[in-house]
């Protein structure tokens, strides 16, 4: 199964925050390239949350390293004090569901009729231009 590691990044300059968002598979196989993501973003000399909340699938190794090495992420200086790293964890890690499996028989075009008038929807049935 492939574990795609997905984030969203926000800044805001005002507050001197930013938000890594978690939406993809973390696993030990993409955990470095997160930290690489949260070493930059707190070079921009911001205070960084890692919400790991909305993630697909959270694999405890790899959420592990990955405060190991936000407590190495340096603090820059910022009006007031020095930037924090802080990573929110749901309470209750999310798996990947197992792939759908694949019908065997491709589909013919009786088959994609009788699908069709399940819908109960005449807009399947035009014929194009």
């Amino acid at each position: 199964m492939e574990h795609t590691l997905r984030v969203l990044v926000r800044i805001d300059t005002k507050t001197s925050s930013a938000c890594i968002e978690v939406r993809g598979c973390l696993v030990p196989e993409n955990s470095g390239d997160l930290v690489g993501i949260l070493r930059h973003t707190a070079l921009l000399g911001a205070h960084v949350i890692v919400n790991l909340s909305r993630a697909a699938h959270l694999d405890a190794r790899a959420i592990d390293e990955l405060l190991a090495r936000a407590e190495e992420v340096p603090p820059q200086p910022i009006a007031g004090g020095l930037t924090t790293v802080s990573v929110q964890i749901p309470e209750r890690l999310p798996a990947c569901l197992p792939p759908v499996p694949q019908h065997a028989d491709p589909l013919d075009n009786n088959l994609a009729f009788e699908l069709a008038f399940l819908q109960r929807s005449t807009t399947v049935f035009r014929r194009p231009g």
